[in-house]
């Protein structure tokens, strides 16, 4: 696997492109989490990226061939879990693939940064007339 940053997402709101992240983690051997990729663009552009990365990366410590892959979607869209075979039955690497949208940053100016939400349903305070 690379280490480049395959993410997408934006700083700024409204826009229809974001700053994503792809990750990978490896569950068996170090349960690692490593970065792929960093990228700007839409979900869509990010979901292609984490299936393109799902179906093609191998990890960077596989000494022997792959010879077979499986890869699962989970139910969220936004994650892959993958099963990579050498000669036998088992899976010899069990790898996680995620993506993540950048929702705050610090470095952003005060008016872009996405504040949390107030809530719908306050309780009246019943003290106050």
């Amino acid at each position: 696997m690379t280490t480049c940053a395959l993410a997408v997402t934006c700083a700024y709101r409204g826009t229809g492109m974001a700053l994503w992240m792809i990750t990978v983690e490896t569950v068996d051997t170090e349960n690692a989490t490593r970065t792929l990729a960093r990228l700007h663009g839409t979900r869509e552009q990010a979901e292609a990226a984490l299936y393109k990365a799902a179906c093609t990366e191998e990890p960077e410590f596989a000494i022997r061939k792959i010879l077979r892959r499986e890869v699962f979607r989970y139910a969220d869209g936004s994650s892959y879990y993958v099963c990579l075979y050498g000669r036998s039955d088992q899976p010899r690497f069990q790898l996680v693939f995620r993506m993540a949208e950048l929702i705050l940053d610090t470095a952003w100016p005060q008016q872009n940064r996405t504040d949390p939400p107030e809530p719908q349903d306050q309780v009246p305070d019943p003290w106050r007339r």
